[in-house]
């Protein structure tokens, strides 16, 4: 059990080592569209989901299954695998994260999981707070510079977001190459 810490958020997570005593996979394709209204084109997209099922049993006999999502574990009968999840301050459960196959050393990640849980969640009353502002802001800027002031606003806002996210990611690369393997055993 080991706690991390990223964007204010305190994160313990849980491991489970074992061999692997049966893998099955199974893929689901997710189709979405819309638009055909009128003159507007229709759009298309389609993902595809991979759902991983995982039974271990670790050292002393005891067996735990693991329904991964979106991780694509190459993993087979015999190998030992360790299973992390990640548990928020707090809660009582949590999404499974990570997957190391020890007998190919491989490790496996799921991206989405992981920001999910270290995302920090904005209070109700801020959107609307940042709403305003940005709205008092741009008709400010508007009646001082015109148009080249909402623009340079703008410019400033997708900077400053672009900024958070690189922050963001970063520290998410940082957990995921923070994670000791070892500490688990």
């Amino acid at each position: 059990m080991n706690t991390y810490s990223i964007n204010g958020k305190e994160i313990t997570l849980y491991s489970f080592i074992g061999e692997v005593a049966e893998a099955g996979k199974n893929m689901e394709t997710i189709v979405s569209g819309g638009g055909g209204a009128g003159n507007s084109s229709v759009h298309i997209s389609s993902r595809t989901v991979v759902h991983d099922q995982i039974f271990l049993i670790d050292k002393d006999g005891n067996e735990s299954s693991f329904q991964l999502e979106d991780f694509n574990v190459a993993c087979r009968k015999g190998n030992n695998l360790m299973v992390i999840w990640g548990i928020r301050k707090g809660e009582n459960n949590g999404p499974c994260i990570v997957a190391h196959n020890y007998t190919t050393n491989e490790t496996f990640y799921n991206d989405s999981f992981i920001k999910r849980l270290f995302r920090r969640e904005l209070p109700f009353v801020v959107i609307p707070i940042a709403i305003i502002a940005v709205i008092f802001f741009a008709y400010k800027f508007y009646l001082m510079m015109g148009w080249i002031g909402i623009a340079i606003l703008i410019a400033f806002f997708y900077r400053l977001l672009t900024l958070l996210n690189r922050r963001y990611k970063n520290k998410i690369k940082e957990f995921k190459h923070s994670i000791n393997f070892d500490d688990f055993q």
